[in-house]
Order: structure tokens, then C-alpha cells, then sequence
């Protein structure tokens, strides 16, 4: 029988003589499985994997076509044609009819028993097969088990059944290795699955096997002839004694491809070496084998590096991992040692080397099999080591440390780098003792998927732990690669915390163990991404650069030139060294200046000094600056680079992304240190007070201040102002210096202001303001909060102390200076509107206030006072003044203890005519007394006699009298203090003399002389002491004569007695008439008057005195006379009023 065609091109007889048949390539239609092909997986299929064929059922191929039906032609005209066509005529189609059924008898057998044998045998020939996995498993010496799995192609488009009828006998190069079983299988469309599941091979003729187990490994394919008999079932019926003899080319082995996986390295106590290599072997055959335990010795340039052991091996199609596991000893020449550095070496660095593998031996599980040793004799192994498509990454992180960076304007793209504390993490599959002596690399930056810069360090010291290394890269210039790149790459560490890069490249590094002694491992590759620490625009967690001092240093025309002590955070780990930069100041958007220094930074916090130029300060924004600056207020500000920032080229887009928002702090020595008010005693009348200011130049530059215009506010309320213009003497502060000057405040005394200030500030120092409340409820003052119907106890009245309460709550003032003022500093002029929250102190002076503020209570409570007068009395009569000694009670003079003083005494009117002025000695009030009582000898000095003189004469002959008392300079002390200079008028009434008309005469005595004892009773509350007085005794026009009065003492609202002495001519007719029948009238009329202190005529009083007229009834008279003379009796003198206690 001939071999099996496997191409898929040949073509076929067609066993069907149609003109519409198939393609000849088609069973059947010309072969029934030529040219069609089988596909099969491995997938799943491991040493014992059982494949299931797909059944696939019959069709039906033959489909008839339906007859075609026959148009009828007819003649254009059939009168010319009478003539029958032969295809209409019977006997065609009878003779058609006939040779049809002898063709069906002939053809139909031949169909069947002839051409569609034949035609499967041919499509069987021109099929092809391809084994995709065959398992070997169970090896013995005359048998193994396998598990076939493989695809049949070119088998045509037919549903068919192929069985084969037996073992098939696998030959090779001729010879019978054995036979073995394959399932039936189905196909369809020209492909069908060949599968042999839990076959076993019975080994037939052992020296052709291992002749071909030998070469099966070394060889990239071989050919295998498979020899049988099949059938096949199709189209309903079966076709059997197919002959099967097909060649099917497989791959081979070709050695196998090895690859190092991974290596494990233990140190033993003894100094040798526990491996464990995990290998990946590659077998494009299909052929797995299990061949159990297998020893393999490798070699690297004839140097022995273990023999190593694997277990329970099954070498499988495709890749094969396999653990192997031995013992390395120490190497006993300097070959050896240098031979296993570079296997080291190449693993580490996955740099390819070759090595080589020899089988010592395989033992499967069942025993020896020779065919298996003699398949692995002499087979070539060959063992990649550093090929790993997943290297092991050696080494794992690396921290730059503390990086020092510094440019050159002259290299702007080739910075120098140095560092300190480098640190790069590793891990080594090694577990050997080991020391790290010395590294060197080679890097490149990468950012963004861009190279940016490499660096080139040479090999250092180091030091080293089981999983670090640390060490210090010494200056290094840095070879930029993308200038672009490497200037964004700046920027991002200039602007943000830091940024990722790629650092790539190889390390040289030099080692020690205790096998392998010193060892260079050179090109150890990395490619790690790390962090690199940015300076996040010199801002710390929040922490802008801190402005810690402002010193102007000058002033020109059109600049100021400050001086800045700034505080620059690095939160990063690097140094930087630029040189000479520029920035700009921004307020509220707008340029307001620039800034310079030398800028090189370290981690942490950089002090550095500033040079400021403040360009035009004499803007609205400079104003507002500088305003705020001395003002003692924080200003915000934008710290901007620009293209002039610095002149190294590579860092201008950095300087220009730069954007610091900082906060310039006030200054520590405001314009004003400090503020003082002293009150003096003409403030109470001018409202002008002292105010000592203490001016403080916090610049080196001098200020000189032209104008003041300037407010004291508390609350929002104005204290006081300050206005000076001393543009002709202006003052002068040099810098740094402290000038104290003392300056006219105008005062506010308005009483809500002041009083709302004492009263805010004392519920502050934690003080009782009841008492403070009631005074400002009588003083009517409605300030806020107040509650001015308090009634705090008398006892609570008394025992307040308003001068320490005024000088407790305003000792120290919280106010605020508002001010306006033309300045230069230096030679710059400007204006500073300036408001500084400031405390203003005061001392003891400031009570000197509280008596002008409080006029208005007392001038309210004394008009409110009511003064009841029980009696006075005149004494020490002069010719322009007297005493009077009052007793009395002022009651409703409010709850206040106080004294009041009439310094210039009181003015007496009677309407609107000044009589005179009343010395009053001081009056004291005491509310716990209850009303006042008066109990004082005061001097009344008359005015205008004459004046005087009427409003005696008026209140003697009326039956009352008043007066207008006023006084423009009365002083109230109360709580301590002299309150005053208070206006005072109040009206007095007096109850008149009513012409002293209630005269009796209690006793007459003729002789010696006349004597005459009478009774005077004096209804007024006015009493006086008149000394000798004078009267005339009037019988009707006549005088009878002329009686005097010594001492005489008219008592307030009492009856005087008094004893007059005189002559009488007993035979005086007008004696007579009285006793007459129709006696005449009897007057006394006074005639003179004498006070006993009185240094002159008082004119004023003998007026009065000569007005007097008392009508005598002469029964009186006559009745006198009869009783007992006359006894003279001393005047009755009213008790002097207490003393007034001053």
C-alpha cells in the first residue's frame, strides 16, 4: 500500500459526470476527505488527559433539479410552416425515454460498488494528520501509556464516520517501533479530531525504539508512518478495508531550550552552597514524556557548578518548569571562582550566558527504562542563564538624600549634583553572607516618558546592611539630555512637592562573600520610579515664606529702599545654590515693587536679607501699604518672578511659575509707642488737655512729620482731637529713635460719651456700677445700658468713692488713633492716613474732668433742693453789712453726701434790684440725716442802701416779703471732688413785719422818770438785734415827751419786752387830755435807731425805724398808770445758731 499523501493541493478524479459537479477534491464529489484538514489542542491536556471526539451526523447531499419547462415556439406565420418540430414528436421522446432507464441500470451499480469505494480510498490517501499532544506516561521497557490528541484536515465536505479496524503500526525510517489504538472519530466540512485517550504502546521492536527516542530529542522533527485498515460511513452507507498508510511529520525536541527562571542561593555552616534553580524548558514537540526523577550536572566553562536533582519530572509540549535542587562547593581555582562570579553575575544582571546540562540520569517512577537513559545519553543541553523575561529586581528604591544643586549662568544645562546619605534598598535571591565594598553607576532621568539628563558617578565607598546601602555621590556635573524637558522638570520642583521620575540605568558594584571572596558585579540594571522632593514655592504645609522685618532704609524722590529679613522654608531635602535673583511685589494685582538677594537655600528654614525697592509709594496701594505697615496690620502680598529673574537660562521658566503669596507683618515699633492724657485745671473750662505721645521711628531712614490731623476715638465716639500744622518747625525723629512730645488735645465732654466710656471700662475692670447708674439716672445722661432707675442703698451712696472709680476704670484706655499726616521719610514726601489701636493711660489728673461733667447734676439737684427758712436773725448791725444767724432745713437734695461752698457769696435781689450779697459758710448734706438742717451766722453785705433800705421798709409794714437768690460760682464737693463753678438762683420768701403793730404796754412809772415796760410781739421769721432806739410819744400832734431803749432785741416770731426811759412835764397839758373823756390819740413814733456794732448812721435801718408808728390807747396808757411802775426787764436775745461745721 502506498504512503499517505499529506499535501492539501493534489487534486482527484470527479466520480460524478455532471456538468454542474463539485470540485474533484471532495469525497464524493471527486474524493471524500481529500484535502481537508484536522486542528487539535493541547489545552488541558496534561500526561493522562482523555480527548472526546465531536460526533458529527450524516447529510443529505442529493438535492434534484426540477425539469425545465419547455417554451413553445410558434411560426411567425404558420401558413407558410406547416412543418412539426422532432422534439414534439413521440417517438423522440419514447427514445429518450428508453436509453435513460439502460444508462440507470448500467451506471448506478458502477456507483456504488466501484467509484465510491475507490473514491474513499483515494480521499483517505490525500487526508492528513497532525498530532497536537502525545502524553507519555507509565514508561516501561515494552510499553508506555499515551494520550493522543490531533486534528484531521482535507477529509472533504461530507459528514463522515472514520474507525479504524485495529491497531495501527507506527513505523520509523522503516522500522516498527509499535503499535498503539486510535479512537473513532467523525468529520465535517473536511476536519475531524484524532484522539487516542488511555492508549497504551506496546513497544515491538526495542533497538528501533531507542534509536528513535535518541534522535527524538535531538531532532527538530521527525516522520512518522502510521499502518492500518479503516471505514468509513457516509451518506448512509458504510465503505470498509480502507487501507491506512500515512506519514505524519512531527517536531522534535531539537535539545530542548532552557531558561534560568530564578536561583536561590543558601550558605551552609560549611561554606558551601544550597541552590535551588527553577528552569523553564522549552519543547516545540508534541511528545511530553514523564520521566520522573532526573539528575543534571551543570557546567560553565568546564567548571562544575552542581549537580542538581529534579523530582517527579514530566518533561511536557510547550514550557516545562522544573525545580532544581543541589549543592555547590567551594571553588577550588581561581577559573572556578571567576566562572561562578559570572553566573552570578549574568543572573543578576540578566545578561545572557551560556551554560550546559548534562543528564546523569533519569529513574521513573516504574524503574529504569533504557529507552529512556539511551534517549538522554550524550544529549547536548544547553542552559540559558540571564534571559529572564521577568528579571529579578535587585535592586528596589532609591532616596537621592540630601542633594546639593548648583548652576552657572556660564552652564546653565550642566549643574553640578552632589549628595549626602544616598540610599538605595535592594533584595538579593541570595541568602549568603555578604558585603557591599564600593558602587558606581550610571543613570538616566527620565520624566514623562522623555529622557532628561544621565548622571555618571564614579565608584565610592559605601556602607552596607543585609537590605541598604548608604553613601555620599561626590559633585557630578549632569549631562542634560532634552533642555526642554530638564527645565519643566525644574519647574515642577520649584512649584510642587515633588514630582515622579523615571531614574534607569546599571550599577557597578563591588562585593565580598565567603565563598566567592571579592567580586565585581558590573551592569546591574534598574529602572525604578522614585520621588523627588520639590520646594513647593518655599511653602511648608501651609507655611509661606515668613517677612520677619521691614527696615527703610532710604527715601529719594520717587522710592523707598527696605531692607527684608525673610525667612525662606525648604520642605524638601535639597540644596541649591543660584546666585543673584530677582523678584517681584505684587499687591491686589499690581506691581508695587521688586526684591533682590543671593539666593542659596538648604532644608529647613533660610534666613535671608532682602533689598526692597517699593517704586512710587505715593499711590493709592503705596499709601495703603505703608499705612498698614506702621499701623501695626499684616499685608498680604505676591512674591513673582519674570524673565530677569536670574540669568541661568534653565531655570527662567521656573523662576517665572514662581507665585509666593507671603504676609508682611507690621512692624514692631509702630509710629506711636504710646499715649498719655493729663488733665489740668483749666481743662474743666478750655476742654484742652495734655496729650503726651510718644513718637517711634522704626527706620533707619528719618521721619519728619509737617502736619497733624488726628482723632482719639473710643468706641466709635471721638475723645479728642489733635490739630497742629508745623510746617515751619516741623518735627524731626531720626531713625531709630523714640521722640516723647507733649501736645494740646481738644477734649469731648460731652456727658453720654464720657460717661458711656467710664461706665464700659468699669464693667471691664469688674466694678459695681449701681451707684454710677443712679448718678447717671439724676443726671438725666442716657448711656447705653444704664439703668438709670437704680436705687442703690444710702448706705452704698455714701461709701462710693467716684474719684477711685473714675481713675480705676480709666487707667488705661483702649483706643484708637486716627490720623493724617504729611510726612517724608528721608526725602521721600508722603501722606499717612494711619489708624493704630493703641492704649492711652491716665493718672490722678483725670478726675479733674468728673466735676464739669457732673455740673449738671448738681445745678439740677440744687434747683430741685427746696430751703425752708424757720428764722433769722440780724445781728451786728453796720452802716453796709450785718450778720444773720439761720436756722432753717433744705430738704429734696438728692440721695448725694455733699458740701456746698458759695465761695463769692449769694446775691440778694428783690425784683430784678440787687440788695446785696449773703456770706454763706459751706452747707453740708447727709441723706442718711434726712434733710438738711441750717444752722449757720453768715455776713450780708448791702449793696445799695437805699435799695435796701425800701425792701426793709416793704417787709416791715407787709405781711411778707421774697427775694431772688443767685449764684454764678458755687462749688459742690461730692465723693471728694470739687464739683463746679455752678450757676444757682433760687427764690426765698419771709413772712413781714406787719408794721409790729401788736404793741402792749405792760407797766408806766412816772417817776423818777418815765419808765415804760412794753411787749412787742413780731410776727415775722426775721428777728434783729437793733440796740438803742428812740421813740416819740405822740399825744395827738404833741410830744410828750421822748423815751429811749437800750439793748432793745426783737425776737423772730416771739414777743420782745422792752423798757423805754424818758422825761415827761407832769403838768404838760397834753398829759391831761388822756384823761379825758375824749382822749386824744397816743402814738409811739420812732425817732432814731443805734445797733451796738454799728461804726456809723445806718441809714438803711433808721428808714426802716422811723416808719414806725404804734398807736396807744390811752386806757392803756391810764391803766399803766394805776398798776405798779414799771420793772425794766433785760431783752430777750435768740440763742445763737450753732457753728456750721465746716
Amino acid at each position: 500500500m502506498s504512503n499517505f499523501e499529506s499535501s492539501r493541493t493534489e487534486g482527484t478524479d470527479s466520480i460524478i459526470p455532471m456538468s454542474d459537479v463539485p470540485d474533484s477534491d471532495s469525497f464524493i464529489q471527486s474524493s471524500y476527505a481529500e484535502d481537508s484538514a484536522y486542528t487539535y489542542s493541547t489545552t488541558g491536556i496534561d500526561d493522562s488527559s482523555v480527548i472526546d471526539s465531536t460526533h458529527i451526523t450524516d447529510s443529505n447531499y442529493h438535492a434534484e433539479e426540477p425539469p425545465k419547462k419547455t417554451q413553445n415556439v410558434s411560426s411567425k406565420d404558420n401558413r407558410t410552416n406547416t412543418t412539426t418540430p422532432f422534439y414534439q414528436r413521440r417517438r423522440f421522446w419514447a427514445m429518450c425515454l428508453a436509453i435513460t432507464v439502460v444508462l440507470a441500470a448500467i451506471f448506478i451499480p458502477l456507483l456504488f460498488l466501484v467509484i465510491i469505494p475507490s473514491t474513499a480510498q483515494n480521499a483517505v490517501k490525500k487526508s492528513k494528520i497532525d498530532f497536537d499532544a502525545i502524553n507519555i506516561t507509565n514508561p516501561t521497557n515494552t510499553s508506555f501509556d499515551t494520550n493522543m490528541l490531533g486534528a484531521a484536515s482535507g477529509t472533504g465536505p461530507f459528514k463522515a464516520k472514520i474507525s479504524f479496524t485495529g491497531p495501527l503500526e507506527i513505523f520509523y525510517n522503516n522500522n516498527e517501533l509499535g503499535s498503539v489504538e486510535l479512537e473513532s472519530f467523525d468529520v465535517s466540512q473536511g476536519k475531524g479530531t484524532v484522539i487516542g485517550k488511555d492508549k497504551t504502546f506496546t513497544i515491538s521492536n526495542k533497538p528501533s525504539f531507542n534509536e528513535f527516542t535518541s534522535n527524538v530529542l535531538k531532532v527538530k522533527s521527525f516522520v512518522w508512518t502510521l499502518k492500518g485498515t479503516a471505514s468509513v460511513r457516509a451518506l448512509g452507507m458504510n465503505i470498509n478495508n480502507i487501507k491506512v498508510n500515512k506519514d505524519i511529520t512531527i517536531p522534535g525536541s531539537n535539545g530542548f531550550i532552557t531558561n534560568l527562571l530564578d536561583l536561590n542561593i543558601t550558605e551552609n555552616p560549611d561554606k558551601s552552597l544550597n541552590i535551588i534553580a527553577l528552569t523553564s524548558i522549552y519543547n516545540p514537540s508534541p511528545i511530553g514524556i514523564e520521566v520522573g526523577d532526573i539528575t543534571i550536572q551543570l557546567q560553565y566553562n568546564q567548571t562544575i557548578i552542581s549537580t542538581t536533582t529534579a523530582k517527579d519530572v514530566f518533561l511536557g509540549t510547550k514550557e516545562t518548569k522544573m525545580s532544581m535542587a543541589g549543592v555547590v562547593t567551594t571553588p577550588t581555582s581561581d577559573n572556578d571562582r571567576i566562572n561562578f562570579i559570572k553566573i552570578v553575575n549574568s543572573y543578576l544582571t540578566n545578561k545572557p550566558i551560556n551554560t550546559t546540562a548534562k543528564i546523569l540520569s533519569i529513574l521513573p517512577k516504574n524503574g529504569p527504562v533504557d529507552w529512556l537513559n539511551a534517549a538522554v545519553e550524550n544529549l547536548p543541553l544547553t542552559a540559558v542563564i540571564g534571559n529572564q523575561t521577568n528579571p529579578p529586581k535587585i535592586i528596589t528604591g532609591i532616596d537621592f538624600g540630601n542633594i546639593d544643586l548648583k548652576f552657572s549662568a556660564d552652564d546653565p544645562y550642566s549643574p553640578t549634583i552632589s549628595s549626602t546619605n544616598t540610599t538605595a534598598t535592594f533584595t538579593l535571591p541570595f541568602n549568603i553572607n555578604f558585603k557591599i565594598l564600593s558602587v558606581g553607576q550610571k543613570l538616566t532621568m527620565y520624566s514623562k516618558d522623555k529622557a532628561i539628563a544621565t548622571i555618571e558617578t564614579p565608584e565610592g565607598t559605601v556602607d552596607s546592611s543585609a537590605t541598604a546601602i548608604s553613601m555620599n555621590i561626590p559633585e557630578t556635573k549632569i549631562q542634560v539630555l532634552d533642555k526642554d524637558a530638564f527645565s519643566d522638570l525644574l519647574v515642577a520642583l520649584t512649584t510642587t512637592k515633588g514630582t515622579d521620575i523615571v531614574v534607569a540605568g546599571s550599577t557597578d558594584i563591588h562585593v565580598t562573600t565567603d565563598i566567592l571572596g571579592e567580586s565585581p558585579i558590573q551592569g546591574l540594571p534598574f529602572n525604578l520610579t522614585t520621588n523627588i522632593q520639590g520646594f513647593n514655592q518655599f511653602n511648608d504645609d501651609g507655611q509661606p515664606p515668613v517677612i520677619n522685618n521691614i527696615n527703610i532704609l532710604a527715601g529719594t524722590s520717587d522710592q523707598l529702599i527696605m531692607n527684608l529679613n525673610v525667612n525662606l522654608t525648604n520642605p524638601s531635602k535639597y540644596s541649591t545654590s543660584i546666585g543673584k535673583v530677582k523678584f517681584y511685589m505684587y499687591y491686589k494685582d499690581q506691581k508695587i515693587g521688586s526684591a533682590e538677594t543671593i539666593l542659596s537655600v538648604a532644608p529647613g528654614v533660610n534666613p535671608l536679607e532682602v533689598i526692597a525697592t517699593l517704586d512710587d509709594p505715593e499711590n493709592n496701594i503705596g499709601k495703603e501699604i505703608l499705612t498698614s505697615f506702621i499701623a501695626g496690620e499684616e499685608i498680604t502680598v505676591n512674591i513673582k518672578g519674570g524673565d530677569d529673574s536670574t540669568n541661568i537660562t534653565s531655570l527662567v521658566p521656573a523662576f517665572k511659575a514662581i507665585n509666593i503669596q507671603s504676609v508682611i507683618p507690621p512692624t514692631k515699633l509702630p509710629l506711636f509707642g504710646g499715649t498719655k492724657i493729663q488733665i489740668n485745671q483749666q481743662t474743666a473750662t478750655t476742654n484742652i488737655s495734655t496729650g503726651i505721645v510718644q513718637l517711634q521711628n522704626p527706620f533707619q531712614a528719618p521721619i519728619s512729620i509737617y502736619t497733624m490731623n488726628s482723632s482719639v476715638t473710643f468706641g466709635g465716639n471721638v475723645l479728642g482731637t489733635l490739630e497742629q500744622d508745623i510746617r515751619d518747625n516741623p518735627i524731626f525723629i531720626p531713625g531709630n529713635t523714640v521722640k516723647t512730645l507733649q501736645l494740646p488735645v481738644k477734649m469731648n465732654v460731652d456727658p453720654v460719651t464720657t460717661f458711656s466710656m467710664v461706665r464700659n471700662l468699669a464693667l471691664q475692670a469688674h466694678l459695681d456700677v449701681t451707684v454710677f447708674d443712679s448718678l447717671c439716672g439724676l443726671m438725666k445722661i442716657d448711656v447705653p445700658g444704664a439703668d438709670l432707675n437704680a436705687k442703690p442703698t444710702p448706705e452704698a451712696v455714701q461709701s462710693f468713692d467716684l474719684a477711685k472709680f473714675i481713675t480705676t476704670a480709666l487707667a488705661v484706655i483702649p483706643t484708637t488713633l486716627n490720623l493724617n499726616a504729611q510726612v517724608a521719610i528721608g526725602y521721600y514726601p508722603m501722606t499717612i492716613e494711619l489708624k493704630q489701636d493703641i492704649y492711652t493711660e491716665t493718672d490722678n489728673s483725670v478726675v479733674q474732668m468728673i466735676p464739669a461733667l457732673a455740673i449738671p447734676l448738681v445745678s439740677d439737684t440744687m434747683q430741685q433742693s427746696q430751703m425752708n427758712i424757720d428764722s433769722i436773725f440780724i445781728q451786728n448791725i453796720d452802716v453796709n453789712s450785718f450778720d444773720t444767724a439761720v436756722i432753717g432745713t433744705i430738704s429734696n437734695s438728692g440721695p448725694i453726701p455733699s458740701t456746698v461752698n458759695f465761695p463769692n457769696g449769694v446775691q440778694v435781689s428783690s425784683e430784678n434790684v440787687l440788695l446785696g450779697t449773703s456770706f454763706i459758710p459751706n452747707i453740708t448734706s447727709d441723706p442718711l440725716a434726712g434733710d438738711t438742717k441750717l444752722n449757720y451766722v453768715g455776713k450780708f453785705v448791702i449793696a445799695d442802701t437805699s435799695a435796701f433800705a425800701a425792701y426793709g421798709e416793704k417787709l416791715f409794714a407787709g405781711d411778707s416779703a421774697s427775694t431772688d437768690l443767685s449764684a454764678d460760682n458755687v462749688m459742690v464737693t461730692a465723693f471728694g471732688l470739687s464739683i463746679g463753678p455752678i450757676s444757682f438762683k433760687k427764690s426765698s420768701s419771709y413772712t413781714g413785719f406787719s408794721g409790729m403793730k401788736q404793741f402792749s404796754m405792760d407797766g408806766f412809772s412816772l417817776t423818777p422818770e418815765l419808765t415804760i415796760a412794753a411787749s412787742v410781739t413780731n410776727p415775722s421769721n426775721i428777728g434783729a438785734e437793733l440796740g438803742k432806739v428812740v421813740f416819740n410819744i405822740l399825744v395827738g400832734n404833741s410830744t410828750l415827751s421822748t423815751v429811749t431803749g437800750d439793748n432793745v432785741i426783737i425776737a423772730p416770731k416771739n414777743v420782745s419786752h422792752i423798757t423805754l426811759h424818758g422825761s415827761i412835764n407832769v403838768a404838760d397839758p397834753s398829759l391831761l387830755s388822756i384823761f379825758s373823756s375824749s382822749p386824744p390819740p397816743v402814738t409811739v413814733q420812732g425817732v432814731s435807731i443805734t445797733p451796738p456794732k454799728a461804726t456809723g448812721e445806718v441809714e438803711w435801718l433808721t428808714s426802716t425805724f422811723k416808719s414806725l408808728s404804734l398807736p396807744i390807747d390811752p386806757k392803756l396808757l391810764f391803766s399803766a398808770l394805776t398798776q405798779n411802775p414799771a420793772q425794766p426787764q433785760n431783752p430777750a436775745i435768740p440763742q445763737n445758731p450753732t457753728p456750721p461745721q465746716t
